[in-house]
């Protein structure tokens, strides 16, 4: 769908795919240990990555391939678009419902507490337990009722402030945080979720802030998709971050 779309680059911008991170056997620990590495070569030579997934699981593994470029210094924020926090325990092993519990639990050996703001939450789709859990990390978010682009003033002052003190941020964007109207194709879907234009100028204010260091969109299952509507939606939002970060 990308593909299809015109590219305004200017013609020293270089758009180049990366390759593909596989999963065999199902070994999920592996494929991210791939993608960690993938990150960081991709960070390595100046550029800026967009993962595209995937479960979200593949968000434990983007994380720390930033960090392993970064350095254990950097102070790295996540932005997280999204119905769910994603805070599950892992205590009965890893899935797409635990990487930012366990990045939350890297960071935690390291003496260093998370930065992590979560973009659209619902309260359907977290249990009270989640709840408490962002409590108890100091996690940051902002309710489904007010990201509404009738809130863009909030959402975006909300943003600044998040980032201020911090070095760089990890953006994440759950493609089923959206309304199922614009994206069917996803495992959770909810006619429920947020609307593009919120999610769009929340994007601006993060890249224009020159503190994006990499990207994904997770959680588009192909087999669930409606005439590729959930595809046209993240392609269109590659497409505008593409363009406005080569702007910079």
């Amino acid at each position: 769908m990308l593909g299809r779309l015109p590219n305004h680059l200017d013609t020293g911008v270089l758009l180049a795919d990366a390759g593909d991170i596989i999963c065999p056997e199902g070994n999920m620990e592996a494929a991210q240990d791939d993608l960690r590495e993938a990150v960081n070569i991709v960070l390595g030579s100046g550029s800026l990555p967009i993962v595209m997934g995937g479960g979200h699981d593949m968000a434990y593994g983007h994380f720390r391939g930033i960090a392993d470029n970064k350095g254990e210094p950097a102070r790295i924020g996540i932005i997280n678009f999204d119905a769910h926090f994603d805070l599950r325990s892992n205590e009965h092993g890893n899935n797409s419902g635990t990487p930012f519990f366990q990045i939350a639990e890297d960071l935690k050996q390291q003496g260093r507490s998370i930065d992590y703001l979560c973009l659209g939450i619902r309260e359907d789709g977290n249990d009270a337990d989640l709840y408490k859990t962002a409590a108890s990390l100091g996690v940051h978010f902002i309710e489904r009722e007010n990201f509404s682009i009738q809130e863009v003033t909030t959402v975006q002052m909300g943003l600044l402030a998040f980032m201020d003190h911090l070095d760089g941020v990890y953006v994440s964007i759950d493609l089923d945080g959206f309304s199922s109207a614009y994206a069917p194709g996803v495992s959770s879907p909810s006619p429920m979720g947020f609307s593009p234009d919120i999610v769009w100028e929340a994007l601006k204010i993060i890249i224009d802030s020159g503190k994006l260091y990499s990207l994904d969109l997770a959680e588009l299952n192909p087999e669930f998709d409606v005439d590729g509507h959930t595809a046209r939606l993240a392609a269109s939002l590659m497409h505008g971050i593409i363009h406005r970060w080569a702007l910079l």
